[in-house]
């Protein structure tokens, strides 16, 4: 509707500005107009012409507001994706539990729900991952530069303490879903990237046993069945959510 009303000011301000630019030399070379009258039709011309440049003005400033308000929306609706996406999804339980900032449960959900997950099953996710961060607190979690850290560090192996061992974390129920992924993704990468340093012990099998085309992948078929009996979730909504986990390092770590 302002922006209708905008088109309409400003076609008023224009047509009347023309009328007076045509009549302006007219009233004031006319030979009949007295000195007084010419005086008089001055202030009115100069009337004319602050009455049209407001029109004009509040035709472009209706126009602009809707313009800028959209600009604003989109902006924001940028500035919101922009920031929440460096984070990786389970991270989102994380930062949740440390502020019970609602924002973060519900671009949980969203997420999950833009990959075809029902709300259930995405309130479900929720719930497993929130409660493997209450029973094993992990503060890398809530660092925004997570995507980007390394498990591997080649000094020592990753897993040290309990559970270590894959059935350990298994029965344990040890490892969100973007933890899991990272971990195998990592581990690929350092098989074709880091296999010529002279590693200390543990370090270089640790790695041979969670790469992706490997043993890691079988790992996580079965750690994803366990959830699915756990939770109900179809396998194949967490297989879109290890692919998105998948993605997400791609652009964020490895570009």
């Amino acid at each position: 509707m302002k922006k209708v009303v905008g088109k309409i000011l400003l076609l008023i301000g224009g047509f009347l500005c023309v009328v007076c630019t045509l009549c302006t030399p007219l009233a004031f070379t006319g030979d009949d107009n007295t000195f007084g009258e010419r005086i008089i039709l001055l202030f009115l011309f100069l009337g004319m012409a602050a009455f049209n440049g407001l029109i004009c003005w509040l035709g472009f400033r209706l126009q602009a507001g809707k313009r800028t308000n959209t600009g604003n929306k989109a902006t924001g609706a940028a500035e919101k994706q922009k920031t929440s996406g460096k984070w990786m999804t389970s991270q989102l339980p994380a930062l949740y539990l440390q502020s019970e900032k609602k924002s973060d449960r519900d671009d949980y959900l969203e997420r999950l729900t833009s990959l075809g997950f029902t709300e259930r099953d995405a309130k479900k996710m929720f719930d497993f991952e929130a409660d493997i961060i209450r029973k094993f607190p992990k503060q890398y979690l809530l660092d925004s530069k997570f995507t980007n850290m390394w498990f591997f560090s080649l000094k020592q192996p990753f897993f040290q303490q309990y559970p270590k061992t894959k059935e350990d974390i298994l029965k344990e129920r040890f490892l969100t879903v973007s933890e899991l992924c990272k971990i195998i993704d990592e581990a690929e990468w350092h098989f074709w990237n880091s296999h010529e340093k002279a590693l200390p012990d543990g370090v270089w099998s640790e790695i041979c046993a969670w790469r992706l085309k490997g043993p890691g992948a079988e790992f996580a078929i079965r750690y994803f069945k366990m959830i699915e009996e756990v939770t109900g979730i179809p396998e194949e909504s967490l297989a879109k959510l290890s692919s998105e986990q998948g993605k997400h390092l791609c652009q964020y770590k490895w570009r």
